[in-house]
């Protein structure tokens, strides 16, 4: 499965990851390759947990971005 995470910098150097679908998937690294393998990790365990409790595999339907003036 495929799923879109987003990956920022933070003020300190390290990476931030999130997975908009999975939304208590987050996870941090100090390298961006780094970043990347925690959050694959981490959605792996997310869904093995909501797999054991039953719970909804989210799937995306798509992905969009959109340009903003600011």
């Amino acid at each position: 499965m495929d799923y879109t995470v987003v990956i920022r910098k933070a003020p300190d150097g390290f990476y931030i990851a999130s997975c908009p679908s999975i939304p208590e998937a987050r996870a941090q690294g100090e390298t961006y390759e780094e970043c990347l393998a925690n959050i694959r990790e981490v959605i792996e365990l997310c869904l093995k947990y909501r797999k054991e409790r039953g719970e909804e595999i989210p799937k995306e339907i798509g992905i969009r971005q959109v340009t903003v003036t600011a």
